[in-house]
């Protein structure tokens, strides 16, 4: 009974979204509005739901979340396992009519499944059809066709090998053990490595810390030796080889695009920020190491990665648990006593 009552439902829902769908096409905007946090909210959910749905495949589902015959253009994502990654208004406006019917939108977005990601453009209506106030989908004004993410392993997860080159910076607070990504980011190691052994950092403090969210060391903006490298100056990036600010990265500090010298800093953040997390075009794998361990997927593509902590993250944590002034400068900071490197395999 309940299954039959569905259907006569389905059924008088996609007879009057294909009337309604029709009357839609050429309102007048009366008034353009402001987004209230409630409006995202409520089209946040259904967008969720929607993204529920197409992921079962049911038709008869599906398209009770569409005007018309709109539904064909998510095919590519019927049946398929959909991370649904975000929605927001582009623009929200009133049209003539009653207030449980008048409310239109532009909204995007973006889903995601194992291979793609998916962005929609898509114009909708708040409407009071078959006797329930939603959100329907009244027509897709634009849509890519998957930005395919590449089938890359991610080098911060595997393995430590024999015999590789394993770096520890010895701390007042205990020492942190790093391994280094010399063929992701060439120009960056061997610098880290050429100033290390001159002694460049012995003795200098971790001079910002913030807790959940980095450790900051080198010679930081306003010292005059910002530009200081082996390279006689600064050099540029290396932020697309595959290297992610998970919890525990070690990463060059910079004030703008090539702009690395000396300054370095560690990520100490063992939680993610959702919303952040599910605006970058990040592969599934990379977005589910981010949600078990944490770090700051914004800062991704914006600083080069050279490296990440294997041993002596509580060290990292107690950096970060300093007290500090206004400006994030501890006001008995811990110092780099030196740093020295090993092969993996030595005890």
């Amino acid at each position: 009974m309940k299954k039959s009552k569905g259907i006569l439902a389905a059924g008088i829902l996609g007879a009057a979204a294909i009337v309604v769908k029709k009357k839609l096409e050429a309102e007048p905007v009366r008034k353009h509005l402001i987004p209230r946090h409630w409006d995202e909210q409520e089209i946040k959910e259904r967008m969720q739901s929607f993204t529920e749905e197409l992921a079962t495949g049911d038709e008869e589902g599906i398209d009770s979340f569409v005007l018309g015959k709109e539904g064909k253009h998510f095919n590519p994502l019927k049946g398929q396992e959909l991370t649904f990654l975000e929605t927001h208004f582009l623009s929200l406006f009133k049209v003539k009519g009653n207030s449980d019917n008048n409310l239109r939108g532009l909204i995007s977005y973006r889903v995601a499944t194992a291979k793609k990601e998916y962005t929609y453009l898509i114009k909708v209506a708040r409407l009071n059809v078959g006797e329930k106030l939603e959100w329907y989908i009244q027509k897709v004004v634009q849509q890519d066709r998957g930005i395919k993410y590449p089938n890359q392993y991610l080098l911060q997860l595997t393995p430590i090998r024999p015999q590789e080159e394993i770096c520890q910076i010895e701390t007042d607070a205990g020492t942190i053990t790093m391994r280094l990504f010399q063929q992701d980011a060439p120009k960056a190691v061997k610098n880290w490595r050429g100033l290390a052994k001159q002694g460049f950092y012995d003795g200098t403090p971790f001079a910002r810390v913030i807790k959940d969210f980095v450790i900051q060391g080198g010679a930081l903006d306003g010292s005059g030796k910002e530009a200081e490298s082996i390279y006689g100056g600064y050099f540029e990036d290396e932020v697309d080889e595959g290297l992610y600010h998970f919890d525990g990265a070690v990463c060059l500090g910079n004030h703008g695009p090539n702009t690395n010298g000396n300054q370095f800093y560690i990520v100490e953040r063992n939680h993610v920020d959702q919303e952040q997390l599910y605006r970058m075009n990040l592969p599934l794998k990379v977005r589910s190491h981010y949600e078990a361990v944490g770090g700051i997927p914004e800062l991704d593509g914006r600083y080069t990665v050279f490296g990440q902590v294997i041993e002596g993250m509580a060290v990292v944590r107690e950096i970060a648990n300093q007290v500090t002034n206004e400006e994030d400068a501890p006001l008995n900071p811990i110092r780099i006593q030196k740093i020295t490197f090993k092969k993996a395999s030595q005890s």
